[in-house]
């Protein structure tokens, strides 16, 4: 079965996950960006604004043929408890995703992951095979590849 890891990251945090998902699945491995995010302090306080508001913005997704992949594994940063908005917007679109779907967060000590998993999970159009969420402070300190190989096997799993 053909894996696509399909993330949003605006530190880099989220997105060494995902490269690193995609060499233990070798799974293609594309970028949603957002340019209204880019790095700085304004940045990140605009980013928490449209977080709490449900404001949407614009995108640029990778030109990708969900269909062609068996399973999609979703990722991205947790921001004030809910998945970050590039995520939110893209699913926003009604992409035409596989029936099996993963998702990924990384988050801080600040936003409890619980919250933004129900909240990604309504977005969904059918079930999640696997969740993972991972701490902001393991993926810095490299304290992830346990947690990432648990969650490959989940995703390898038949089913």
């Amino acid at each position: 079965m053909r894996h696509l890891v399909l993330f949003y990251s605006r530190t880099g945090t989220t997105a060494r996950i995902a490269e690193a998902l995609g060499a233990e699945l070798d799974a293609r491995v594309e970028e949603i960006k957002c340019p209204r995010y880019q790095s700085g302090w304004f940045s990140y306080l605009r980013a928490g604004y449209d977080s709490v508001k449900g404001r949407l913005p614009e995108i640029d997704s990778p030109q990708v043929s969900l269909k062609d992949y068996g399973m999609v594994i979703l990722g991205a940063p947790v921001w004030t408890s809910y998945p970050a908005v590039p995520l939110r917007s893209f699913l926003a679109h009604n992409p035409d995703l596989p029936p099996r779907i993963a998702v990924f967060m990384t988050h801080g000590a600040h936003s409890p992951p619980d919250k933004a998993l129900e909240f990604a999970e309504k977005l969904l159009p059918s079930p999640l095979v696997a969740s993972l969420m991972i701490r902001q402070d393991d993926v810095l300190k490299d304290r992830y590849s346990e947690a990432l190989a648990a969650f490959a096997a989940q995703l390898n799993a038949p089913g």
